[in-house]
């Protein structure tokens, strides 16, 4: 019998953890690093970041559901505006640097696109390799793209000059599928953060237009912004009727502190600031 107690003591113990752990939504790009911060600052039990997007995470700041979340491009000026309602000013910080790399499959000989190319591929204007300038390649381009909450979408669409996507692109949720996709299919092609590379594909060098010099994204090149789909990381922090408190606070701090934060935004392959 008392074991029996003990056992549902502790089965309602770990229940009303799980009610109390907070919840933070935000960017896919930056799941890696958000997670790997929450553990590294032994903070695990108290917060979990679930991501879904910065678009998820900038809409639940703006209605005063969290006071923290990741994002891999600015708040949008109709999201600064809900927030307004609600009386919340959103705090940007830049806490590291990342490249939208072009991935494709390590097999395929591309070198080099131009965001003119590059734009038609996704808008399906182009749809097989061997109309890819330079790909000495032949057969359909299947070509992958985050969804609509991302917010590395976001900033490819703008970069890049792309409206509408042609309905030849297929959508993914995350980095990891992008990294999947284009690491086993011989005529992928994809964009996500750098920490999609892998064994098995790589990156093409870019180029704003045909017949530039063509930039792969490094840590040199990411800093100076000559790697034209370079892109700033942020955490953002709510003020005005809502702040910070509790685990949310707590764990802003660790995400503040570039001696905690810079290793980890290292080992997920992103660049940190000067």
């Amino acid at each position: 019998m008392k074991k029996m107690m003990i056992a549902v003591l502790l089965t309602a113990a770990t229940a009303a953890i799980a009610q109390t752990k907070v919840s933070i939504s935000g960017s896919d790009t930056m799941g890696g690093v958000m997670t790997d911060a929450i553990i590294a600052a032994g903070m695990n039990q108290k917060i979990a970041y679930t991501g879904g997007g910065s678009g998820v995470g900038e809409k639940a700041m703006a209605n005063a559901e969290i006071s923290i979340t990741a994002m891999s491009r600015e708040f949008k000026p109709e999201a600064l505006d809900l927030a307004k309602v609600k009386g919340i000013v959103p705090v940007g910080h830049v806490i590291a640097l990342d490249g939208i790399g072009i991935y494709v499959n390590s097999s395929n000989p591309l070198v080099s696109l131009d965001f003119v190319t590059l734009s038609k591929i996704f808008t399906c204007d182009i749809t097989s390799w061997n109309q890819v300038p330079g790909s000495g390649k032949n057969g359909p381009i299947k070509a992958y793209r985050r969804n609509d909450q991302s917010g590395t979408t976001d900033t490819f669409k703008n970069l890049v000059g792309v409206k509408t996507f042609g309905a030849c692109v297929t959508v993914v949720n995350e980095t990891a599928d992008i990294a999947d996709r284009t690491g086993t299919e011989v005529e992928a092609i994809g964009y996500a953060g750098l920490s999609a590379i892998t064994a098995k594909n790589r990156e093409v060098a870019i180029m704003q237009k045909a017949g530039q010099v063509a930039i792969l994204p490094n840590t040199t090149t990411i800093r100076n912004g000559s790697y034209p789909l370079s892109r700033k990381l942020f955490i953002y922090e709510a003020s005005g009727s809502k702040s910070p408190a509790g685990a949310e606070q707590e764990l802003l701090g660790y995400l503040l502190d570039r001696s905690f934060l810079d290793p980890i935004v290292q080992d997920h392959d992103f660049v940190t600031i000067d």
